[in-house]
C-alpha cells in the first residue's frame, strides 16, 4: 500500500479529534460509606456525604483549571441524581 499524499495546509487537527472526554466524578454511597467514583474506581471512605462532595469538587476544580471539562454528580440512596455546580470563587 502506498502512503496517502500530504496536502499542504490541510493537516490541521480537528477539534473533535483532539477533544478530551469529560471527566465525571460521582459521589456515591458504597458499603455504608460515601465515596467518590471516578473512572470506575472508588475513593476511600469519607466521614460524610458533605465531605465526599467537597473532595469531588476540589479534584474537579483542579482538573478544570488544567483545561479539562468536568462534571460532579451526587447519586443519592433514594435514586435521585443531582448535577452539582463547581464553586468558582
Amino acid at each position: 500500500m502506498d502512503a496517502l499524499p500530504v496536502i499542504p495546509g490541510n493537516n490541521a487537527p480537528t477539534a473533535t479529534a483532539d477533544a478530551l472526554p469529560t471527566l465525571c466524578y460521582e459521589v456515591v454511597r458504597h458499603r455504608g460509606h460515601w465515596r467518590v467514583l471516578h473512572l470506575g474506581k472508588r475513593s476511600s471512605a469519607h466521614a460524610s456525604q458533605e465531605a465526599a462532595i467537597e473532595s469531588a469538587m476540589k479534584t474537579a476544580m483542579k482538573q478544570e483549571a488544567a483545561g479539562r471539562t468536568v462534571t460532579v454528580k451526587l447519586l443519592r440512596t433514594d435514586g435521585q441524581v443531582f448535577d452539582l455546580k463547581l464553586d468558582r470563587k
